[in-house]
């Protein structure tokens, strides 16, 4: 009589998300999602931050239930740290100590961890910024980094005068570029992972030719829910609804697009909402009335998450200017309304922003800019079936980016990674929908 074999069993799997919370996008939300999808597939735990996520975990867990195959393992600042965060605000270079110390103490509580449960797979999730790549990889079990951001720079081509804030810009390029080559533990961490995920293909390329190891490009966000177009196909004589969200500071370059607008031809009308706050605040709502379109522009300041994804559903088009970003989470609640988005043509937004919904500007120096950025609105006000064709691509790209596709393709990631270290699906089973079976891991949203 033969002896029946035991029937494969989900992979656990460790993840430490120093920032994880159900309500927020952002870092949060990057944490949160990546562990509630490979929850699906896996039995996860997850290390977070005690003093930041805590409560709010506790809270969803009591109103919503447990989520099935998702623990929850929160780890506080030591005081010390705890103290050194205070100052941050004022010192930000020694919250990066804090920052250290908390994953160290993330390592030592994975290594109690390991002894007692046996993972198959440990993935440092956030923060995603490539200078803190925690301590996992001296677990000697499969580790996955990423997906890793934080390499893109403003370009140097784009200094326009905002005083204090290049300066800051300009020397963290300067530091990016010094500490990407020299820091031994990214290095270590580099080395020792199975595999690299990279947010976009800027660090794509920076992991690859600087320290040297080959990445996978997959976005480190996605959105739950298609909302769909609520706008209506409003009358070509109509002006041309922009929205414009962001935080009010040089890297965001809203200024870009206030010239932009001042050059529109007489014959293109607009109405621009602009959603968020800064520093730069007064001086660019004085460059929009020195730019004599300041009757066109409505400042909404910072208003809550729900109040500013209801700007979407007025909107024809989504504007995304941003010098240096990972991604843009805006983008992406752009598409899920079904907004074209009008965008520079780097760094995340070259990756999930295609040719059928946006208009992507080249980046080459502010007046060129500036003047394709006049040009893609003013085509926008005249050709509304051009808008119209472009929301509904919009919409198809927001297919791509929904959190479950996202899961399926770490999910394939992992199984990848499990498999390359011995674990066969006999003993370890990673079950993926059919429409996984294509390569999703390499294409990001394309």
């Amino acid at each position: 009589m033969k002896s029946s074999s035991p029937s494969p069993r989900r992979p656990r799997v460790l993840q430490v998300a120093y920032a994880c919370e159900p309500y927020y996008g952002s870092e949060q939300g990057v944490g949160w999602n990546w562990a509630t999808q490979m929850g699906r597939t896996c039995d996860v735990w997850v290390i977070c931050c005690a003093d930041d996520c805590q409560g709010v975990i506790e809270q969803y867990l009591e109103e919503n239930g447990s989520i099935p195959h998702v623990t929850f393992v929160f780890l506080p600042q030591p005081k010390l740290q705890c103290a050194i965060h205070k100052f941050s605000r004022w010192l930000p270079f020694i919250n990066f100590f804090a920052f250290k110390g908390w994953h160290y103490q993330a390592f030592l509580l994975a290594k109690k961890l390991h002894a007692d449960i046996g993972f198959d797979l440990v993935h440092h999730v956030n923060f995603i910024g490539y200078r803190e790549p925690g301590y996992l990889w001296k677990l000697e079990i499969p580790f996955v980094w990423g997906p890793i951001g934080g390499v893109q720079n403003c370009p140097w081509r784009f200094s326009l005068p905002w005083g204090l804030s290049r300066i800051k810009e300009n020397l963290r390029t300067i530091c990016n570029s010094i500490q990407l080559r020299t820091s031994l533990r990214v290095r270590l961490a580099a080395a020792r992972a199975a595999v690299r995920l990279t947010a976009n293909s800027t660090a794509k390329r920076y992991v690859e030719q600087v320290l040297g190891y080959p990445a996978i490009l997959l976005n480190e966000n996605g959105i739950k829910q298609i909302v769909g177009k609520h706008h209506e196909q409003r009358d070509p004589s109509e002006p041309l609804r922009l929205l414009w969200i962001g935080n009010l500071t040089f890297s965001k370059a809203l200024d870009l697009v206030l010239h932009a607008l001042s050059r529109l031809p007489s014959d293109s009308s607009f109405k621009l909402r602009v959603v968020g706050d800064g520093k730069l605040h007064q001086d660019l709502q004085k460059l929009g009335l020195d730019l004599g379109i300041s009757e066109n522009i409505e400042w909404l300041g910072r208003i809550p998450h729900e109040e500013a994804l209801q700007q979407y559903r007025w909107a024809d088009v989504f504007v995304f200017s941003s010098l240096r970003d990972t991604t843009g989470t805006v983008i992406l609640e752009a598409f899920a309304n079904g907004l074209p988005v009008i965008c520079l043509d780097h760094q995340g937004a070259h990756d999930i922003v295609t040719e059928r919904c946006g208009i992507k500007i080249p980046v080459t120096n502010p007046q060129a800019v500036i003047k394709s950025i006049a040009d893609a609105v003013a085509e926008c006000a005249r050709d509304r079936d051009l808008v119209r064709r472009m929301s509904d691509a919009a919409l198809e790209q927001a297919e791509l980016c929904l959190w479950d596709r996202q899961g399926e393709r770490l999910a394939e990631i992992y199984r990848q990674v499990l498999e390359k270290h011995g674990r066969s699906p006999d003993e370890i089973r990673i079950k993926i929908p059919s429409r996984s079976t294509t390569n999703l891991a390499e294409v990001a949203f394309r």
